[in-house]
């Protein structure tokens, strides 16, 4: 036998040595009076092994809030919500926060307008009256929740660097890159 071999036995020896003698002496450490008190690792791993609603749905539940409680400072969040609502409030939460997020990217390439409420109010661009809004809904309150994903980028784009939108039902011709269709909507950039 060689000595790399020999090496590597008595190492194994050793630890099958120390696995034997804690085993055995495991009774007498249960046997002590000292309380086993949670390490700040076993409160952790409690924590990640209770069961947690998962996706988009449950982040939509996490940031909701009640629509009434909005301040002045939301008044951006507040026009998301608003075009959220007009435009996709019967899709599936993904094809809501597609349009929410295409809107904040118009709004962050200033090419539309300054801001969420600059690009919703250009001419042109949208086609509702957002004083008909129904605030106190169940559906706003879900538009708002998006559009909260939206603004923060909370979620990964749906359709990935999409500027542009129309209803599937109409083909506008556009010269712009297809990036997807997502429910009801089609999405360009």
């Amino acid at each position: 036998m060689n000595s790399g071999a020999l090496h590597w036995l008595n190492r194994t020896a050793a630890a099958f040595a120390a696995v034997v003698s804690l085993a055995v002496a495991a009774p007498a450490f249960a046997e002590t009076s000292l309380p086993v008190l949670p390490g700040e690792d076993d409160r952790v791993v409690a924590d990640a092994a209770a069961p947690v609603a998962t996706g988009l749905s449950a982040l939509v539940k996490m940031v909701s809030v009640d629509p009434a409680a909005a301040t002045a400072s939301d008044a951006e969040l507040d026009c998301l919500a608003t075009a959220v609502w007009f435009e996709s409030r019967g899709e599936a939460l993904e094809g809501q926060l597609a349009v929410a997020q295409a809107v904040v990217n118009r709004a962050k390439s200033g090419r539309w307008g300054k801001g969420i409420c600059g690009v919703i109010k250009a001419p042109r661009q949208f086609n509702f009256v957002a004083s008909r809004v129904q605030r106190s809904t169940a559906t706003f309150t879900v538009a708002l929740a998006v559009a909260r994903i939206a603004a923060a980028g909370l979620w990964h784009d749906i359709a990935e660097g999409a500027h542009s939108f129309h209803a599937a039902r109409l083909n506008p011709r556009w010269r712009l890159t297809r990036v997807a269709r997502v429910g009801n909507h089609v999405f360009y950039r």
